[in-house]
């Protein structure tokens, strides 16, 4: 299946049924959109992007960031996403 189209211009509550996987030096964490959405209110991706902050070392998200559909881009054991969508590449250095 693919993906339909995304901008970064889209608000969280246009995508409430998918998960963001981020990556930093925690490890991955994933997040419900609409958990996101209800505690954040209606931010664009852009918006969320720009203030998304690494839990453990607090520095800005450095990647990668995945907005996935139906289960976890990376789940252990389980099935695949419906898709998944790079919004922040992984850093140049990894």
């Amino acid at each position: 299946m693919h993906p339909p189209r995304f901008l970064s211009n889209h608000h969280l509550l246009d995508w409430p049924d998918c998960f963001l996987e981020l990556h930093c030096c925690k490890g991955k964490t994933v997040y419900p959109v609409r958990l996101l959405a209800e505690r954040s209110g209606s931010l664009t991706f852009a918006e969320l992007l720009a203030r998304l902050r690494c839990e453990k070392c607090h520095r800005k998200m450095p990647g990668p960031v995945y907005l996935c559909a139906g289960h976890q881009r990376e789940f252990q054991g389980g099935a695949a996403p419906d898709w998944s969508l790079e919004l922040v590449p992984p850093p140049r250095n990894c």
